[in-house]
């Protein structure tokens, strides 16, 4: 039954009634909160709490569904670059339906289904109050799940089809991740506005199946990452060569991509899901002509004016009324079971990309740890009893006074290296070493820049930079114990060692130093943006430990630095068994001068193992002292 306007006017007068005599009793908001940033699944709790009466620019609202995005999911690690303040409801999105209004609001009424149009509102609540300023009324034939999504990913598509280049004169578009949410908006757009698209997606067993969905959304082509390294349709002339392309990998996947351009075409960046920075060939300045951009939705709604906003919300609109842009694939899940929603959005399946090596439970733990050959297998050929061995393979299980290990997983050392710089051989000095040779060749004389200096990794960096004539600046919490730390540090080799309040003070180097080539950023935040703005032109930052994941948003800061990451079980699934031994013995010969120490530890019987947990901190910016278990203790 259709409701003239009037009749509609009514209802909609009935129903504010009918809700306000309801608030006279305690309305109930189910809602998710997080109070630190960190893992979700692990800071993210449900909570009850009853809902504020309404303010008069305030609208009550039921909602309907709300997304999880990749957003969301950066914005609770803490990894994402916009403010919250905590405690915080999750959620950028949603659609709900409006159950009343303030006594001044105007243009929404009691019934009318509306969306949240500015991020950090908290959507993660079936009841919600919002001020009027960020909802915006869509039509009531407008599907849940499109309009639920419709502020990032169809918005960030619609710009970038329409800021950069006018793709719409017949212009040929290309992308990779094309299979993402924004990538199938896309796909969808430049069919509604008649603009042929080439689609880069990963290989998979499934790559048929996923081509036919792709061109059933208005692919032009879909190619493979291989695909595109050899296709011929440029040549044969099938389609004219792309003038914008789309970018959301970055690494070689990017630098492929970009070959392909047309002269004066523009690449545009919006992600990082390879989390390898994008490398552009100096020809492509010189004699391509190519521009390279940065785009972030959340910086194009904070400069752009009312109309402009207006105008983007009506076209996607009524590109999905028309059925011409429909939702991403998805499932629905109860509010209640939202574990099960996180844990998808963190897993493999998600937007997150390769996963944490886990081990097969049960499991003894220890991951490094060196011992004496007693008996060996009868085919073995490389080791012999009585040798000194350490592990160079992971997740083996050190914990333990006795282990049966594969011969390909140990790795003789000299009797002469001590015991406690052998059994922590295998990870801080192998990442030090890695990192201060893989990324740049940094000279004697040069100056590397790292913080948390005063961890195992970065105690390492200091004694190889030392060895190896490398200066290095320092960076450590102004925690307790610094001046103590500050000494440890200037003993094994630092060349200068500062407080991160100190080194935000710092303008200039002294003679004895230059303007640090390379950056060590294992913690982010602060710490980062010092290093980053100490960093010479055209240097490299490398992100690891908790900094693993590189905001995109600092590459568009310092767009002439390189961002690259590193974790070292990455670098041992690729390395051949010589490199290795290569690196090993490098860093034993080192060792057994005396040139590089252990980290500063503590030795602990294995009974004993609780008060190495106790003590034991979680953030390298804090560590002091380093735990070992010694079975040769009586």
């Amino acid at each position: 039954m259709a409701l003239l306007p009037h009749s509609r006017n009514l209802l909609s007068s009935i129903i504010t009634s009918a809700n306000r005599m309801i608030g006279m009793r305690t309305l109930m908001s189910k809602q998710l909160v997080y109070n630190e940033f960190g893992d979700p699944l692990n800071v993210v709790k449900f909570r009850e709490c009853s809902v504020p009466p309404l303010g008069s620019q305030e609208v009550l609202v039921r909602m309907l569904a709300a997304p999880v995005n990749p957003a969301d999911i950066n914005t609770i690690q803490g990894k994402y670059p916009v403010k919250v303040n905590l405690p915080s409801i999750p959620g950028n999105e949603g659609v709900g339906i409006v159950e009343d209004i303030g006594k001044e609001v105007k243009g929404v009424c009691p019934g009318n289904k509306v969306i949240v149009t500015k991020s950090v509102q908290g959507t993660w609540r079936n009841i919600a109050v919002f001020k009027k300023e960020v909802l915006r009324v869509v039509p009531d034939e407008l599907g849940v799940v499109e309009a639920a999504t419709l502020t990032v990913n169809p918005c960030t598509a619609y710009r970038m089809l329409t800021d950069f280049m006018p793709v719409r004169d017949g212009l040929v578009v290309i992308q990779n991740g094309a299979n993402g949410a924004c990538g199938q908006n896309v796909i969808q757009i430049c069919k509604a506005w008649g603009i042929k698209n080439i689609n880069i997606v990963r290989n998979r067993p499934d790559i048929s199946e996923l081509k036919k969905y792709l061109e059933c959304l208005g692919a032009t082509y879909v190619l493979t990452e291989e695909e595109l390294r050899t296709t011929n349709i440029f040549k044969e002339k099938k389609i004219a060569k792309p003038s914008l392309a789309l970018n959301c990998v970055g690494g070689k996947n990017a630098l492929e991509v970009m070959r392909h351009l047309q002269h004066s075409g523009k690449m545009v960046t919006y992600g990082g899901m390879s989390r390898e920075p994008v490398t552009i060939p100096t020809s492509s300045f010189i004699f391509k002509n190519l521009s390279f951009h940065g785009f972030w939705m959340t910086a194009w709604h904070e400069k752009a004016n009312q109309t402009e906003k207006d105008k983007m919300i009506n076209d996607v609109v009524q590109l999905m009324c028309e059925n011409k842009l429909k939702g991403p694939v998805h499932k629905m899940v109860k509010f209640d079971n939202y574990e099960e929603a996180l844990g998808n959005a963190l897993s493999s399946k998600g937007f997150t990309g390769k996963g944490v090596t886990l081990p097969c439970l049960p499991a003894v733990p220890g991951d490094e740890g060196v011992g004496e050959i007693v008996e060996i297998g009868s085919l073995v050929c490389t080791v012999e009893p009585g040798e000194r061995v350490v592990l160079s393979s992971r997740l083996l299980g050190t914990w333990r006074y006795y282990g049966v290990y594969h011969e390909r997983d140990v790795h003789i050392v000299s009797p002469n290296l001590p015991l406690p710089e052998a059994a922590m051989l295998s990870i801080a000095p192998c990442t030090a070493y890695r990192m201060i040779k893989d990324f740049l060749q940094v000279k004697p004389g040069e100056t590397i820049i790292q913080n948390a200096a005063n961890s195992p990794c970065g105690q390492c960096v200091i004694q190889l930079c030392k060895a190896w004539g490398i200066n290095t600046v320092n960076i450590v919490a102004n925690h307790c114990g610094y001046e103590t730390v500050r000494n440890c540090l200037l003993d094994l080799g630092a060349t200068a060692v500062y407080t991160l309040e100190e080194a935000e003070e710092l303008a200039v180097f002294d003679t004895s130093l230059t303007r640090p080539v390379l950056a060590l950023n294992c913690l982010g935040g602060r710490y980062e943006d010092v290093m980053l703005k100490l960093l010479e032109r055209d240097g490299v930052i490398v992100y690891y430990g908790c900094a693993f994941a590189m905001p995109l948003v600092k590459q568009f800061l310092r767009c002439d630095a390189t961002f690259c990451r590193f974790h070292l079980s990455d670098w041992d699934a690729q390395a051949s068994c010589v490199e290795k031994d290569i690196m090993l013995n490098d860093i034993v010969q080192l060792m057994v001068l005396g040139k590089v120490k252990a980290p500063v530890y503590e030795a602990v019987e294995l009974k004993n193992y609780t008060q190495a947990f106790r003590n034991t901190v979680h953030c390298e910016a804090f560590s002091n002292v380093n735990y070992v278990f010694d079975f040769t203790l009586p």
